[in-house]
């Protein structure tokens, strides 16, 4: 008997974990398509097979579900990156760009979905405004605490502003024309990021 019942809410417990990871996933393809205002809940119901309060269940709110798709799904894996890089010895800048360009290779739906919530949320009404004024923000002071290796006289906070920047738009270009290799579009722009002979050995 207890077996049995154990088995059961194991069951129901993957069930749950299923049923939220494909609320999240389709609410990563709308946010990018329609915008967090152009999104219903009902929608996403509709999407997974569930009813709207079958979706508040798992998520909350809209905004819940907002903060989840931003926090959970898109800043995990960059933000596991960087403090990764914290415990290396002197690591380089150019290394920290070609990994995430390449974790975001291979997600275009999130970063799709990011970049559309970033434009939308210019409006200091939006519920991702402070998000996206934080994210930009803490993304720079959190990659500061990083021993970079760079050359003598140069000032790491202005180059990881301008590559942040940088970043961005490459992702934009490579979203408006599909089939693009992305790690080689950054390629191009690190000649510009790191001249040689300045930054030759480090990058």
């Amino acid at each position: 008997m207890k077996d049995g019942e154990g088995r059961t809410m194991a069951f129901e417990g993957t069930a749950d974990t299923d049923r939220r990871a494909a609320i999240l996933n389709a609410a990563v393809v709308s946010f990018g398509t329609l915008g967090y205002y152009g999104t219903s809940l009902q929608r996403i119901a509709n999407e997974v097979g569930l009813t709207k309060a079958g979706v508040l269940h798992h998520v909350g709110s809209k905004e819940g579900l907002l903060d989840l798709v931003l926090g959970e799904m898109y800043d995990r894996e960059t933000l596991d990156l960087t403090s990764s890089m914290v415990r290396e010895e002197r690591p380089l800048i150019a290394e920290l760009w070609r990994r995430t360009v390449a974790i975001n290779a291979e997600r275009p739906q999130l970063v799709h979905m990011f970049s559309t919530l970033s434009a939308e949320a210019l409006d200091p009404a939006h519920p991702a405004h402070d998000y996206f004024e934080a994210r930009e923000r803490d993304t720079v002071d959190m990659a500061l605490n990083i021993r970079w290796h760079v050359p003598g006289g140069v000032d790491a906070e202005r180059v990881l502003q301008a590559g942040f920047a940088m970043m961005d738009g490459i992702q934009l270009r490579w979203l408006r024309t599909p089939g693009q290799d992305l790690n080689a579009m950054w390629a191009e722009c690190e000649n510009v990021l790191f001249p040689l002979p300045l930054w030759e050995g480090y990058r």
